[in-house]
């Protein structure tokens, strides 16, 4: 089986729950970062390759771009990743504003966002 990125969370409240959500968002940049970082050093490899047995610079590059551009289109995924993430966090925390507004204590959810109990005008 293979090593997850992100371990299974038993998410029992609101904090578990946003924290695994700022966990997915911190695996998306990342790997963003990671990726992005790679496929600059696949391009330059390959650049250099080409170069060396004889393709023209602009060939070369060409090259590089080409075999380096998934790798390119997958780094920006893993920041659309994050960024989905994001979104699901703030809609989260909407959600239990929501909630408390209909109807206050109801939930196994604290809404932190307030300071006092009263109800959104």
């Amino acid at each position: 089986m293979a090593r997850r990125l992100i371990p299974d969370a038993d998410i029992r409240n609101d904090e578990d729950l946003l924290n695994l959500l700022e966990g997915i968002r911190a695996v998306g940049l990342a790997g963003h970062d990671e990726i992005d970082e790679l496929a600059g050093l696949i391009r330059v490899k390959i650049e250099r390759y080409g170069r060396r047995n004889g393709l023209s610079r602009i060939r070369a590059k060409f090259w590089g771009r080409q075999v380096a551009r998934p790798l390119v289109r997958a780094a920006d995924e893993m920041l659309a990743v994050a960024a989905y993430a994001r979104v699901c966090r703030n809609r989260f925390e909407a959600f239990l504003i929501a909630l408390d507004d209909e109807k206050p204590g109801a939930g196994e959810f604290t809404v932190r966002s307030r300071d006092s109990g009263r109800r959104a005008a």
